[in-house]
């Protein structure tokens, strides 16, 4: 796949095809992107879920507390026999795998099931991966980037999950010395989709 038919592709499970041995954490965290696309089918018990698989991605959190949340989530679904049951037992084994590319697929292949769009669902996905992964790894942020501003706002985008202020990252990266055409032009496109995982906030954080 050549760079620009990676830029132009709507089809996440061949993009993966070219990442070579991605980092489990950047998997699992698409995995909860796309669990997050289909968030408002899950209850409040769907959600904690999501957000522990991140914790657990982060090294925020051991197993030993990511299963109990994934276990209860899953038995509250299983006695509620709720409409969009299949969605959030799909959602609870997505999460539950322990190899992140497998999770990865997993999930991404639900939230296009579980979407009335299929095509625009994967059309997401794909600039998903595009947001979370690089074709070819980008050299690292210049330590001399990484102001206060910058970091403020990397750290308040990550945790809020809220990315609307990335073209105000890439004011600040600019203002800081940064020059580099991929870094603003992915923090600037306006039809770009961010999520955990960003490579350019990753970059700032010092996430791998």
């Amino acid at each position: 796949m050549t760079e620009a038919e990676w830029l132009a592709s709507d089809n996440p499970q061949a993009m993966f095809q070219v990442l070579g041995t991605p980092s489990p954490r950047r998997m699992r965290l698409f995995a909860c992107a796309c669990c997050w696309r289909i968030a408002p089918q899950l209850t409040e018990a769907g959600r904690r879920a999501i957000e522990a698989a991140e914790r657990f991605a982060d090294a925020g959190a051991a197993q030993d507390e990511l299963r109990p949340v994934l276990v209860s989530f899953r038995s509250m679904e299983l006695r509620s026999q709720g409409a969009n049951l299949d969605t959030h037992l799909a959602v609870s084994d997505a999460l539950d795998v322990r190899d992140g590319n497998r999770s990865a697929m997993w999930a991404s292949s639900w939230a296009a099931s579980a979407s009335a769009d299929t095509p625009a669902e994967w059309k997401a996905q794909a600039a998903l991966v595009r947001c979370i992964f690089r074709r070819v790894q980008p050299p690292p942020l210049d330590a001399a980037y990484r102001t206060d501003t910058v970091l403020a706002l990397a750290a308040q985008m990550y945790e809020s999950r809220d990315f609307g202020a990335m073209p105000i990252l890439a004011d600040a990266l600019q203002d800081a010395g940064c020059d580099s055409a991929d870094v603003l032009d992915h923090c600037r496109d306006p039809e770009g989709t961010h999520a955990r995982g960003c490579w350019v906030v990753d970059s700032v954080l010092g996430k791998e």
